[in-house]
């Protein structure tokens, strides 16, 4: 009996704290994009926490990449800035995670919550460079695999439905330079990307 309460146990716990494969997880980092009070449960978070020590790479970046949306939604629902500093940070590891995987849409996401992260914190010059360089990484790598279902679920989050990876980085591109004073720079992007982000951009220059 207690041999078959232990096992009990054991599978509840992993229920808890881990997920099986990326299949499983990533339907369930779907349902946290949909679900704000899900999103920033401890249930959620400690699986997140217990997948950043994953040895698969998309996992780990994963993980991190929730870990970030996790504190931003945090910080919304109390305006705590030290939220803000979490999600830096974890969007800091996720970019590190994903190493040189430039054939992935975990590589170029990682790169993209790190930059807006960067916004939050108001470094639009820190967040510009970083949009630029990424970019121009992307065009020369000749990266152009169609959205996953994660990444289509997190551009959604961070307000850009119905965008490709690329041009959401430009939509924040747009938005920094204008941010910066460079209103011509601001401007070449505006007119790369479609509306109604083209008049978000445009609406940002002074």
């Amino acid at each position: 009996m207690k041999c078959i309460l232990f096992f009990m146990v054991l599978v509840a716990a992993k229920s808890i704290w881990a997920w099986d494969s990326i299949i499983e997880m990533e339907a369930d980092i779907c349902i946290a994009l949909t679900n704000d009070e899900y999103l920033v449960s401890a249930a959620f978070s400690n699986k997140l926490n217990s997948a950043t020590n994953s040895a698969s790479f998309e996992m780990k970046t994963e993980a991190y990449l929730l870990l970030s949306v996790n504190a931003y939604q945090n910080f919304l629902n109390t305006a705590d800035d030290r939220w803000l500093s979490q999600e830096l940070s974890t969007a800091s590891n996720a970019v590190v995670s994903a190493g040189n995987h430039t054939d992935t849409w975990q590589y170029w996401m990682a790169k993209f919550a790190y930059a807006s992260a960067q916004i939050s914190q108001q470094h639009f010059a820190d967040s510009h460079s970083t949009l630029v360089a990424t970019i121009a990484e992307m065009a020369e790598s000749g990266y152009a695999n169609g959205a996953s279902i994660v990444e289509t679920g997190l551009l959604r989050k961070y307000e850009m439905p119905n965008l490709q990876i690329v041009d959401a980085m430009k939509v924040f591109a747009g938005m920094t330079a204008a941010e910066l004073g460079m209103g011509n720079v601001a401007t070449n992007y505006a007119n790369q990307v479609p509306m109604p982000y083209r008049g978000t951009i445009m609406g940002f220059i002074r």
